[in-house]
């Protein structure tokens, strides 16, 4: 029988997120932190999932509905080094990598648009399941513009503690202070958005830098000015945040090689220990094991 294996990434939070002329949205930042999903085909009909992964298997059933299949048998494994709760897209990478691996024991296919619309019937959701970096309504599931591929850029992962509900946040009403962060965070899109397009990291971690700034009257970090301090000092060209969840990225240069001296001035200027992620910034949809 058939078996697969695809990997979908998941993100450090946000290059940006807000909402511009009444449309909530994000710019994706997909990291070379993936889930692995594995199908193994049986010939008998019974499906074996894992039981913590509901979001997936539901994901899952919503998958096999649109292909119009009801007896596939077989087992999901989903592994992943993704933190969760963390805003880091754990669940919509688990998500996209099981409608991939399905379409693809299947030998049927699925579009991006597709996954967007199965991961946002059961939650709001990053736009990870879109090649490269996208500008993406998380509300409605639509890209509103593909802006590219990512340029090279190293991007180490602070997790600063705790745990964010998504759900929670979503619901919340921030309309008064998009309202007025609406220009910062217009200026911070252009500047994102011509950065991928000249592939100008300094532009991006502008841009990203000033999102994040911007986003501490929603979820207030007292690590990130000095955070951006000490990473500037080092040669970082910004950071970003995840905007509903409790780590920062550190944007630097692909020729970067300082992390664990960046690493321990950060824990000893703010006197605690942190788990660190050291990463890239990489393109979202598919990878094939």
């Amino acid at each position: 029988m058939k078996n697969v294996k695809v990997l979908a990434p998941g993100t450090c939070g946000e290059l940006a997120q807000g909402k511009i002329n009444g449309r909530n949205f994000h710019i994706t930042c997909p990291v070379k932190l993936f889930t692995t999903v594995f199908i193994n085909m049986s010939k008998d009909k019974k499906t074996v999932f894992p039981s913590d992964k509901w979001k997936s298997e539901l994901s899952f059933k919503k998958t096999l509905q649109y292909f119009g299949c009801s007896d596939f048998g077989g087992e999901i494994h989903i592994d992943s080094e993704i933190p969760v709760g963390k805003g880091m897209a754990s669940s919509t990478a688990d998500i996209t990598g099981v409608c991939l691996a399905l379409a693809r024991v299947l030998e049927k296919k699925i579009s991006d648009d597709k996954i967007a619309e199965i991961a946002l019937s059961i939650e709001p959701s990053d736009g990870v399941m879109f090649k490269n970096i996208v500008f993406f309504d998380h509300r409605k599931g639509r890209v509103l513009q593909r802006l590219g591929v990512p340029p090279e850029m190293r991007i180490l992962i602070m997790d600063l503690g705790g745990s964010v509900d998504t759900r929670k946040f979503n619901n919340e009403n921030y309309e008064k202070i998009y309202k007025k962060n609406e220009n910062k965070i217009t200026e911070a899109v252009e500047l994102i958005k011509d950065g991928i397009l000249y592939n100008d990291i300094v532009k991006i971690g502008k841009g990203a830098t000033l999102s994040a700034f911007c986003n501490q009257a929603l979820i207030y970090k007292s690590e990130l000015e000095p955070v951006l301090e000490i990473s500037a000092e080092m040669g970082a060209v910004g950071v970003n945040t995840a905007h509903s969840g409790t780590v920062l990225g550190i944007l630097l240069p692909y020729a970067f090689n300082d992390m664990k001296e960046l690493e321990e001035r950060l824990e000893k200027k703010l006197n605690k220990k942190f788990s660190f992620y050291r990463t890239e910034l990489a393109g979202g949809g598919e990878y094939i094991a």
